[in-house]
């Protein structure tokens, strides 16, 4: 028996509305029949809620009852005061622009040993975009596909250095940018990538890396809730090849709801992968960090670190997964949640997953949690530091650690 398609809400006809108005201006042949394909299947299944078992803490739906309208152009956006608000975390090191979820060209540059291009341009390297989303069943993920403004491609050749991608977002919008990023077989980069948003905005953002083998990718990922009624998604997916080596930190801070998730098959053999997380929620900050590593090959090592600091009503999510497939043998995997309660307001739920269907593996999760020690409190009080400032201290080292 078939089962009904509930009706759409308000922001499902919205967002379908939005497609049918943007597909009639689809420039990009190889990317559209994609994009018409994944959005056809959001539309099946609408957007997330808690009787989805992936988002049964988040409920984008609930939360996203009314959609802000899509964006201006980028032009209208104030991107060098913005730019200039916001220096460079690395001084020196390339920037790249996505205003609006669109390529700023004139504002941007890559590292020497990279390319970069904009998503849709007709001479941009897209052959693989789309092919680790591809059988991908994630309803964010299948929106952002579907109604991306544009992006960027970028290929590393050799060793890049650091790079700096900003995407900002204008007051109470609507905003889905996308970036590929292909790390070519020993090369190496850095990427920061940072989230300058306007109060109200929604964003929802999808990145697709690859590392070939041999490569290795930093990323740090910075995101900053500017207010309660901000909605910040992210999603990452990253394919590691044979003795690729990742490092990932998203730190996530500020006020609003936001949901950053990473989805990571290591496919080739003796790859590392570190992902870490530092959170601080309060007042009404939701902070959802989901992660799904898949080892499919022989002697792969993962860790998975969440260090989150709650109070003042505010809720930290964390949702690990680690699936070993027949035949990953050797593989190292661990996943550990430690959480900081600032008083007895705040929430932290953990639920971590292993399914493993190899014979010869070492993999495990644990979780702590608990109260700031009032001991080295009162040592640094006693050294003259003010009881603010000391805690904030003991704060501060206790996610640094990750």
């Amino acid at each position: 028996m078939m089962t009904a398609v509930p009706p759409a809400t308000e922001a499902e006809q919205a967002l379908a509305d939005l497609f049918e108005a943007r597909s009639a201006h689809f420039t990009k042949a190889p990317i559209d029949a994609k994009r018409t394909d994944a959005f056809r299947r959001f539309q099946r299944r609408g957007l997330p809620h808690r009787r989805i078992e992936a988002y049964k803490y988040t409920d984008i739906k609930a939360r996203l009852r009314r959609l802000p309208t899509p964006p201006c152009a980028s032009s209208e956006l104030d991107v060098d005061g913005l730019l200039a608000a916001h220096p460079p975390l690395i001084e020196g090191a390339p920037r790249i622009v996505i205003a609006n979820g669109q390529f700023v060209a004139e504002r941007s540059s890559a590292p020497q040993a990279a390319r970069l291009h904009s998503i849709l341009a007709t001479e941009a390297d897209t052959a693989g975009v789309g092919s680790l989303v591809a059988e991908s069943d994630d309803p964010l993920t299948l929106a952002n596909v579907g109604l991306f403004e544009g992006g960027v491609v970028l290929h590393v050749d050799g060793d890049a250095g650091p790079v700096e991608i900003v995407h900002l977002a204008a007051p109470a919008s609507l905003v889905m940018g996308r970036i590929a990023v292909f790390v070519a077989s020993g090369a190496s980069v850095t990427i920061v990538e940072r989230f300058i948003n306007g109060a109200s905005t929604v964003t929802n953002n999808l990145a697709e890396m690859v590392v070939e083998d041999h490569g290795r990718l930093d990323i740090v990922r910075i995101a900053h809730g500017v207010g309660d009624d901000s909605t910040d998604l992210s999603s990452h997916y990253i394919r590691m090849g044979q003795e690729a080596h990742l490092e990932h930190l998203t730190v996530s801070t500020g006020l609003g709801l936001s949901r950053s998730q990473a989805f990571c098959p290591v496919v080739g053999d003796d790859a590392v992968t570190n992902f870490r997380t530092a959170t601080v929620a309060l007042e009404k900050r939701h902070a959802d960090n989901t992660l799904v590593m898949r080892h499919n090959a022989l002697n792969g090592q993962s860790t998975e670190v969440f260090r989150s600091a709650v109070g003042q009503k505010g809720k930290a999510i964390v949702q690990g997964q680690i699936v070993v497939d027949p035949g990953a043998q050797k593989t190292d995997a661990g996943m550990m949640s430690n959480a900081l309660f600032l008083d007895d307001t705040g929430e932290v739920g953990n639920k971590p997953e292993l399914e493993i269907f190899a014979d010869d593996v070492l993999c495990g999760h644990g979780a702590t949690s608990g109260d700031l020690d009032e001991e080295p409190i009162f040592y640094l009080r006693a050294r003259g530091i003010p009881e603010k400032v000391a805690r904030r201290l003991l704060v501060e080292a206790f996610l640094v650690e990750a």
